[in-house]
């Protein structure tokens, strides 16, 4: 009789266990979604745009590549200077700062705070 009793006890705290397992996860979850949201509008108060692909006049400074794509440390786009800062996928729906110009392939840079800051060498 108290070998079933000790497994009745250990079902239910094992059920219980699995109870509070279910519970922790799933504001796990809403966090992990309220964080991913966070990092997509970047600029939360109407300081965002969505992506649209713009089309730099000079680049300097390669760093490395993306998808078959040279990444350069400085854009020069619509008479502004911009510096590499992220990728950010096509199909990641995510928006820019009003200060950010994205790219073709995905390539997202910020606008530089130096005015006087123009990339060295045209490419």
């Amino acid at each position: 009789m108290d070998l079933v009793l000790i497994e009745i006890v250990l079902w239910v705290g094992l059920l219980f266990f699995f109870w509070a397992l279910k519970e922790g996860l799933g504001h796990v979850e809403s966090d992990i979604e309220a964080l991913s949201l966070a990092r997509q509008g970047r600029g939360v108060n109407g300081g965002t745009q969505s992506l649209g692909f713009h089309k730099a006049e000079r680049l300097a400074e390669p760093i490395g590549s993306y998808r078959d794509a040279q990444i350069y440390r400085y854009a020069v786009i619509q008479g502004r200077t911009y510096q590499f800062d992220r990728v950010c996928p096509v199909d990641s729906g995510a928006t820019i700062d009003a200060d950010e110009r994205w790219l073709a392939p995905g390539l997202v840079y910020q606008e530089c705070t130096d005015r006087g800051q123009v990339p060295p060498a045209q490419v």
